[in-house]
């Protein structure tokens, strides 16, 4: 298992894109956009790779000392197994080194237990993006 800050654009960010695809969009019926990829041009994308497979990845806007948590995603076969955990971990401690001391996240209920394994906090009601339901919830890093 390896960890690695994907470069925008790269030949990893192409795979990791349709990893994510598989994964995040196409069970919803969604494809990303031109529009969708442009907006990751600055965030600071995160890899697992076993391998040499990109299996897991996550994302983050950094926002002063907030990190918006977004795009997390395991491939298939690789689910249960502790990769998006580990690498959730590994991204925890490279922005504890940048100063961040709160993550947040738009996490699916279907994942909730996940996030709060790790420690997030539900801090919002319910509420609906890209058509299923959502819960806000954060993690204070301090």
């Amino acid at each position: 298992m390896r960890f690695t800050k994907i470069i925008f654009d790269s030949v990893e960010y192409w795979q990791l894109l349709r990893m994510r695809e598989l994964v995040l969009r196409l069970p919803l019926g969604m494809r990303y956009s031109a529009q969708d990829i442009e907006k990751e041009k600055d965030e600071w994308i995160y890899a697992c790779e076993v391998d040499g497979k990109i299996v897991a990845s996550c994302q983050f806007i950094l926002e002063n000392k907030k990190a918006k948590m977004r795009q997390v995603a395991t491939a298939m076969n690789f689910q249960g197994k502790g990769f998006g955990k580990e690498l959730y971990l590994h991204c925890e401690e490279e922005l504890k080194k940048q100063g961040v001391n709160e993550i947040y996240c738009h996490a699916r209920k279907s994942a909730l237990v996940f996030y709060q394994k790790l420690g997030f906090k539900i801090v919002s009601e319910e509420f609906e993006e890209v058509g299923i339901p959502h819960y806000k919830m954060k993690k204070n890093l301090a």
